[in-house]
């Protein structure tokens, strides 16, 4: 009797189920989404991380490029500073200026044609 009952009781769903034949393409459906958008967020985290890496080595990147760009400031500023010129102009015995004579311009004019 029971297995009657079992029976019958399972022929009855599957009537349901047989009049439902768009529930079946609905959850279908909705699994091949779930499965499209699962792998799309995998793509997306994937290139967010690549791209996090990336942003990583170009600071790092500009980071040694301003402490370089400071060393030759440094270095520059060294090489124009007032005593190391002193030492340069000692050393390719230049004479100092004692009196400077200027060009006066009459007239304005500069050049005659």
């Amino acid at each position: 009797m029971r297995n009657k009952n079992k029976k019958n009781i399972i022929k009855q769903r599957n009537k349901k189920l047989s009049r439902f034949p768009a529930g079946r393409l609905i959850n279908k459906l909705i699994i091949i989404m779930i499965i499209i958008s699962g792998a799309y967020y995998i793509i997306g985290a994937n290139d967010l991380s690549i791209k996090g890496f990336v942003l990583n080595d170009l600071k790092t990147r500009a980071d040694a490029l301003a402490k370089e760009n400071q060393d030759i400031e440094t270095q520059v500023m060294r090489l124009e500073s007032y005593d190391q010129i002193a030492a340069k102009s000692r050393e390719l015995k230049m004479v100092a200026v004692e009196r400077i004579e200027y060009i006066t311009i009459v007239n304005g004019e500069v050049a005659k044609k």
